[in-house]
Order: structure tokens, then sequence, then C-alpha cells
């Protein structure tokens, strides 16, 4: 299987800053999946 280097990038970066990505992403979530 082939790594892409791309997402283990992101990988990395949320391991590092879980919290605050998770503070961007939560809202954007709710916003993108709300009825």
């Amino acid at each position: 299987m082939e790594i892409n280097p791309f997402a283990l990038g992101v990988s990395t970066l949320v391991d590092r800053n879980v919290g605050y990505i998770t503070q961007i992403i939560g809202p954007v979530l709710d916003v993108a999946f709300s009825p």
C-alpha cells in the first residue's frame, strides 16, 4: 500500500493539535451536516 505524504502530514498535525483542530472543525461539521 502506498503511503500518501499529504495524509501523513495531516495525521501528524492532528496528533499535535487535536484540541485546536477540533475547535475549528467541530462547528464547521455542525453547519455542514445540519438538516
